[in-house]
């Protein structure tokens, strides 16, 4: 009997401990956001009183919240946690009070690591759904967005102001008819025919990933992070598929009465399944920070294999090889920022110019509104109104980066506009209005 009292008093006292050890954090934002988007062909809509459609306007109240747990022992840590999610790289979801079919819930991390300290060699491995594991550009987002979460297995190993970091993510099973990149189950059904079958072989598709850094620390004030992550994407099926022209609502004619209607978008399949980032953060004194990121994936080509038609996944070729026309690989980032938000009256502003080609980074994976195919201007600024209580604001400036056609006449795509729609550059504009709190 007192053999069972001690361990019931030490199963408390042990409870006790590790829910003392349990951190919870989470998040509540609103967002307001407008955008407007205009081809520059000065079309007008000839069945009604000539009115304009060549700009395209739209705007949205949105809010998204986050609720999750950390904590540990010797060795090991964890963490669950639920989001809002409304689709790939958002977290937002539209405000609809008399419906909550639009407020999907999603894990937002469901992981547990193990670390170990070897003499000065600090070594971690995390399993589950979890942050990347990789060092990215956090503050303007080049390569990766923040929403993204990953499944799979992220290592990590540090060594004084070195380190390295790896990863293998799982992003779902694919066969060569399915769109790779897209959010599907980690589960498939096969047997010894349907492998021996080319159009329905069925793999995982998964990321690799290998990132060494450096960490300099010069004074309390002047910091060097420099990077370099290779990213390999085995994509078992249709590649994933980048928007062409630019735009963020996938226009496909502004109107088909218009008196110059816009070329087809179409879509840039991604075959390209290699990729390069190059990353330096620079803290400097006065509360400066540069961020520089360079991303560069291998040679791709705008071919008969390259291009589908907006949403349907086919070819817009009608059987004429249109040659090779190179499409441009790279994205890189060049952006300054003052001040930082860690307690109330902080305040922050910051400016980036950003380049992405329609064949640098996967639309799906990076910032929901800077998509591949766009160049231009990411101002931000941010105030702390009371501790964990802020306002943002959010402007992009951007236009339509190569300007190629999908039109699905073999003659003309891959190649510059041409005739009534050479003028055609899609210029987009948008900004949003943030309010949130974080514990």
């Amino acid at each position: 009997m007192k053999n069972l009292l001690v361990m019931a008093v030490a199963a408390v006292l042990a409870t006790n401990a590790f829910a003392a050890d349990m951190k919870w954090n989470g998040s509540a934002d609103w967002r307001y956001s407008a955008a407007s988007e205009n081809d520059q062909l000065s079309s007008v809509n000839n069945t009604t009183a000539n009115q304009d459609v060549s700009t395209t306007k739209y705007r949205a109240h949105e809010l998204r919240a986050n609720l999750g747990v950390t904590g540990g022992w010797e060795h090991v840590e964890y963490g669950i946690g639920a989001r809002t999610q409304a689709a790939a790289n958002n977290e937002y979801v539209t405000v609809n009070s008399s419906s909550a079919t639009n407020m999907g819930l999603n894990f937002e991390q469901a992981w547990f690591r193990y670390t170990r300290d070897f003499g000065g060699l600090d070594f971690a491995v995390t399993v589950g759904r979890q942050k990347n594991a990789n060092v990215y550009d956090q503050q303007w987002e080049t390569l990766f967005s923040n929403f993204d979460r990953w499944d799979g297995f992220g290592w990590n190993f540090k060594f004084g102001m070195f380190g390295l970091n790896a990863s293998q993510y799982i992003l779902g099973t694919e066969n060569n008819t399915s769109t790779a990149g897209a959010n599907n189950a980690s589960t498939e059904s096969y047997t010894a025919a349907s492998q021996g079958t080319a159009n329905t072989t069925r793999n995982f598709s998964v990321l690799y990933s290998v990132n060494p850094y450096m960490n300099w620390k010069f004074s309390d004030e002047i910091e060097l992070l420099f990077s370099v992550a290779w990213y390999k994407w085995a994509l078992n099926g249709t590649p994933a598929e980048n928007q062409i022209g630019g735009g963020m609502t996938n226009i496909t004619t502004n109107n088909s009465a218009g008196t110059v209607p816009a070329l087809q978008n179409g879509s840039y399949l991604m075959s390209n399944a290699s990729q390069w980032d190059f990353l330096a953060n620079l803290s400097l004194p006065y509360n400066l920070a540069f961020t520089g990121d360079l991303v560069m994936a291998n040679k791709a080509y705008y071919n008969s294999l390259s291009v589908v038609s907006a949403g349907t996944g086919a070819s817009l070729y009608n059987g004429t090889t249109n040659g090779q026309v190179k499409v441009s690989n790279t994205a890189w980032t060049l952006g300054l920022t003052y001040g930082k938000l860690r307690k109330a009256q902080d305040f922050t502003i910051g400016y980036a110019y950003t380049t992405k080609g329609v064949g640098s980074v996967l639309d799906y994976y990076t910032n929901d509104k800077f998509a591949a195919d766009n160049k231009g201007h990411n101002i931000v600024v941010g105030y702390n109104i009371a501790d964990n209580l802020n306002l943002g604001f959010r402007w992009l400036i951007m236009r339509e980066k190569q300007g190629i056609a999908a039109s699905g006449v073999a003659a003309t795509d891959g190649l510059a506009y041409t005739g009534a729609n050479a003028n055609q550059s899609l210029h987009t504009s948008y900004w949003e209005l943030t309010s949130g709190m974080a514990f």
